[in-house]
């Protein structure tokens, strides 16, 4: 119930109840991962409604569990009541239950969740270790589509629960870009490869890059030296666009600033994308137990791209064992 009091007490003077719909806050809360639709009710009185498909995965949960038949069956919980929903319920859902404009749009789930305790970042790095031991174990032969199919069922075999996104694999010319789908051209160079594997609900998200040409490595340099750069500012007091700022530093550095596209990284647990953000905008004060990647990439539309992207626990350094330079 610690959590739960942590959410009721972020709460507390803004809504009366909040109504959690996100099944990966119902899961960080309640232990339960839900399969279809659930409610979980935060008030003094914690209440986690769950369709009949569900209850038997949910029963033994320290909140009162309820089955539920339809969305109205719900309503009279929030009736006359200041709610505050999460930012990703869906209107059409907000509708369904009645709550009309009498409510507020909180999140603070996401803040709790973004420091991790020791189980969690235990999950993290069983994940992480069965990405990386798969892809130690690839055959880079044949097509990206390939490549990406073998990644995926080692993940499977070595224990995960499911892939964290959609397993990039991509390569030559395409890889410039950032978040190509593989195909089935054949393998060329260089080749980035962005995957991840899930442990008891947990993510893990990795990139490296297989380089083979002069050109391709001095890129890869520059891109290793700015992850690198990053994680030395990466400490518990510091904020997270000042993290970018260093990645972003070195690249530009090099005249390469118009080509890094995307943030320097971003948290990861529950979900692969979780906060903060390791962007300019996102002034978020690192603690220790936050859990980030730091993923710097160099794209250059026509030729190809380069990302190196490694896992890391604030105050208690890289979480990988993949080296830089794997070719």
């Amino acid at each position: 119930m610690e959590r739960i009091e942590g959410a009721l007490e972020a709460i507390s003077g803004k809504a009366e109840v909040a109504l959690i719909t996100k099944r990966e806050n119902i899961y960080y809360l309640t232990g339960f991962m839900p399969t279809v639709t659930a409610f979980l009710f935060l008030s003094d009185e914690p209440v986690l409604f769950v369709n009949e498909m569900d209850l038997e995965s949910a029963a033994g949960r320290e909140v009162r569990v309820e089955v539920f038949k339809k969305v109205s069956d719900v309503s009279d919980m929030v009736e006359l009541r200041a709610v505050a929903v999460e930012p990703s319920m869906p209107v059409g859902l907000i509708e369904r239950i009645g709550l009309g404009r009498d409510f507020q749009v909180m999140d603070p789930i996401a803040d709790l969740r973004m420091v991790k305790d020791r189980e969690e970042i235990r999950r993290i790095k069983a994940a992480l270790k069965i990405a990386e031991e798969s892809f130690k174990k690839i055959e880079f032969s044949g097509s990206e589509s390939e490549v990406a199919a073998r990644l995926d069922y080692l993940m499977r075999l070595g224990g995960s629960e499911g892939v964290s996104f959609d397993t990039i694999v991509t390569s030559a010319s395409r890889s410039s870009i950032p978040h190509a789908v593989p195909t089935s051209n054949d393998l060329g160079s260089p080749l980035l490869v962005d995957w991840g594997a899930v442990h008891s609900g947990y993510h893990s998200d990795t990139t490296r890059t297989l380089v083979e040409s002069e050109r391709e490595h001095e890129i890869l340099e520059v891109v290793i030296e700015a992850k690198r750069e990053g994680l030395k500012v990466a400490k518990p007091g510091v904020r997270a666009c000042e993290v970018d700022s260093a990645v972003r530093g070195v690249i530009e550095e090099y005249g390469y600033a118009d080509k890094f596209i995307h943030s320097s990284g971003h948290g990861v647990g529950l979900e692969v994308h979780e906060r903060p953000s390791l962007s300019a905008d996102d002034k978020t004060v690192l603690t220790r137990g936050m859990v980030l990647t730091i993923e710097p990439g160099i794209y250059l539309p026509g030729e190809f791209g380069v990302r190196v992207e490694d896992m890391f626990v604030v105050g208690g350094g890289v979480m990988n064992s993949l080296p830089d330079h794997l070719r």
